[in-house]
């Protein structure tokens, strides 16, 4: 962190701060809601694109958003034996799922009890109580883990449509008319999905 954000932070008196990074993000994540598996990388993409204080771009992808931020850390705690993954059976599908090891349990709580009791910086300029960003990541995980690809791409297109902007501001890598051309084309897609919806239950 730059000294100058230091020394701001430190006469708010906030008290004890903490910065978080895209690899201790993905560290709490994978602990939160009991330290359940994540079921799928994508989940963990998808999740962390909904977050607005992650400091991230989007990569291409074709149906659901990548995070190039994310893929280097993921592999790093792997190589650090922190995170395993492995291919098992998901809700009748096979899925990359990702888990702290033994080791990466032990270092995700002392993280979580750091957090808990601080407050974090985000993106560089954020400044937020370490209680609520664990607890926005537990929702986040509660609400897409276990989903598969084709549910996580239904629920990215009824949130773009339904928020747009506000799910997009915060991304890097896309200038004025690349989103407003994906936000357009996210509105057709919505509306082709319910048209077949309707003539085929067994969509949802």
């Amino acid at each position: 962190m730059d000294e100058w954000k230091v020394e701001v932070l430190k006469q708010a008196n906030l008290g004890q701060f903490y910065e978080l990074g895209v690899r201790e993000l993905v560290l709490l994540f994978i602990l939160s809601d009991g330290g359940s598996p994540v079921a799928g990388e994508e989940v963990l993409h998808m999740c962390l694109f909904l977050y607005p204080y992650i400091d991230a771009s989007l990569s291409p992808s074709l149906l659901l958003p990548r995070i190039s931020e994310i893929e280097k850390p993921v592999e790093a705690l792997e190589a650090e034996g922190l995170v395993e993954r492995r291919l098992e059976l998901v809700e009748g599908r096979y899925a990359d799922v990702l888990r702290l090891t033994e080791r990466g349990v032990a270092e995700a709580k002392r993280l979580h009890r750091q957090v808990q009791a601080s407050w974090v910086v985000l993106r560089g300029v954020t400044v937020r109580r370490g209680a609520d960003v664990l607890g926005e990541l537990e929702a986040l995980k509660r609400t897409y883990n276990r989903r598969s690809a084709f549910e996580l791409f239904k629920l990215l297109v009824s949130k773009l449509e339904s928020e747009g902007e506000n799910i997009l501001w915060h991304v890097r890598g896309l200038d004025d008319r690349s989103r407003q051309s994906l936000l357009s084309l996210v509105k057709q897609l919505s509306k082709e999905i319910k048209s077949v919806a309707r003539g085929s239950p067994a969509w949802f």
